[in-house]
């Protein structure tokens, strides 16, 4: 995870998930990744998919909204906690499989969220590499596993 640019005081609200080997085994956006939000977009129907049976399967504490974003194009996605949701914002540019791995992973991060990770992020002088170990950590592991396996059971 990169240095928050907004302070410690933001950090504890979002989770960025950044392009890695992802991106370049996922192939390159399509000029139509850019007309609807992923979740009307028609020849989206994988994504749809998954995003309901994550829904019913691996319900997280508060409602998930899912939005697109004008997000650097080194951030795929990340989840913001609000006080009363979660919002999972994807990279505008990805792609339908990009798109649903990336759902997964921020999905997996709105199942494990707790408050020691506020607590953590709102420490003075965090190391924005320790803030993002804390974030993916054997809670998120397992958050992960949940929301891979119900991702498998919808094929």
């Amino acid at each position: 995870m990169k240095p928050n640019p907004h302070g410690a005081d933001q950090l504890a609200a979002v989770l960025c998930c950044y392009r890695g080997a992802l991106a370049s085994r996922m192939g390159s956006p399509s000029d139509s990744a850019h007309a609807h939000s992923p979740t009307n977009r028609p020849e989206w129907r994988e994504f749809r998919t998954v995003l309901a049976g994550l829904r019913d399967r691996c319900p997280p504490a508060l409602p998930v909204v899912i939005r697109t974003s004008w997000l650097p194009e080194t951030i795929l996605g990340q989840c913001l906690r609000r006080d009363k949701r979660f919002v999972v914002q994807l990279n505008r540019d990805l792609v339908e499989p990009q798109a649903v791995e990336v759902l997964c992973h921020e999905w997996a991060h709105a199942l494990a969220w707790n408050f020691s990770l506020d607590r953590l992020a709102k420490t003075p002088g965090i190391n924005p590499v320790e803030f993002d170990r804390a974030c993916h950590d054997e809670a998120w592991g397992c958050a992960y596993s949940r929301v891979w396996r119900a991702y498998l059971e919808l094929g």
